[in-house]
């Protein structure tokens, strides 16, 4: 297949997650560009993206734009979610039936982007990553942990469209990008959301480690609460999460807190603007619309809020 009949991938985003894909997906062979800007847009510019990888240690000459154009198939946004609404209108530029990939933590961007570019005829597919990977200098990332995986689907979609994001998914996948369609997204974005809202944000609240967090009594006891009113909210809308999700999840944060870390966490301790009202915020109101009782969680977020 030449590069001109390849679907033609943005990476709306250089942060650590949004470069690192945008490296390992270009250098796997794809059509991909990255948005990003100032010194970073520079540096690789100038002297290609520098990748530190589970998989070896590479540069990549990869195309670079600051603006968004009509000309792409499909856009990973690779935001934080906070960022999300201020870029509506460079989304708002895709052409008729661009697909744009949302993997941010919770189920906010999603709603957003779906409810607001529905009329611009741009499907906004849901979906979540499983990554760590930091960028500490201009125009490089680190990998950071194990796993590189991109999860997306959508609900309640024809066996056609669900053929061709599952094709789509196929075509991504590989070693360094592991990728995978699910029909049951809502699931798989709220198990991810319930785990990463409650360890995040408890450790911001206490302004502990993951281990220190779950060694003291006192904020354990809010952490394991926090999880069993956020599953409540989810199965209160219909999502069909696992009977023992909550006592599971509860275990593995134990089970791992020695090595758990939070990017919620690291935002909080370099003060900068947490993801606080669009993750664990986007959770209590969703639980408070179906009367679900959040005690834990409303006292958590309103602590946090004022750092968002």
């Amino acid at each position: 297949m030449s590069m001109n009949t390849k679907k033609k991938i943005l990476i709306y985003g250089g942060g650590g997650i949004g470069s690192y894909y945008a490296g390992a997906l270009n250098k796997n062979g794809h059509n991909i560009t990255l948005l990003t800007r100032g010194n970073h847009f520079d540096e690789i510019k100038k002297n290609g993206l520098r990748l530190k990888t589970n998989w070896g240690n590479y540069t990549q000459d990869i195309n670079l734009v600051k603006k968004i154009d009509t000309s792409y198939d499909v856009v990973i946004l690779a935001v934080k979610t906070y960022s999300v609404k201020s870029i509506l209108s460079d989304l708002k530029s895709l052409k008729k039936g661009s697909k744009i990939i949302c993997i941010q933590n919770g189920t906010f961007t999603y709603n957003y982007l779906s409810k607001n570019l529905k009329v611009n005829g741009i499907n906004v597919i849901d979906g979540l990553t499983w990554i760590d990977a930091l960028r500490k200098d201009e125009g490089s990332v680190i990998q950071t942990g194990n796993e590189a995986k991109i999860i997306f689907g959508k609900n309640n979609i024809s066996d056609l469209e669900q053929a061709e994001l599952n094709k789509l998914a196929s075509t991504l996948d590989s070693k360094n990008v592991q990728t995978e369609y699910v029909k049951d997204i809502s699931k798989a974005v709220w198990e991810k959301l319930i785990m990463v809202a409650a360890i995040g944000s408890i450790m911001c609240f206490s302004n502990m480690s993951a281990k220190e967090t779950v060694e003291n009594k006192t904020f354990f006891n809010i952490l394991k609460e926090m999880i069993i009113e956020m599953t409540n909210a989810s199965i209160s809308i219909g999502v069909d999460i696992e009977k023992n999700y909550a006592e599971n999840t509860i275990d593995y944060i134990v089970g791992r807190s020695h090595e758990l870390h939070s990017s919620l966490k690291e935002d909080f301790d370099n003060k900068r603007p947490l993801e606080v009202d669009e993750i664990l915020g986007e959770a209590l109101r969703t639980g408070l619309k179906s009367e679900v009782n959040m005690p834990n969680c409303q006292k958590v977020y309103d602590k946090l809020i004022k750092f968002s």
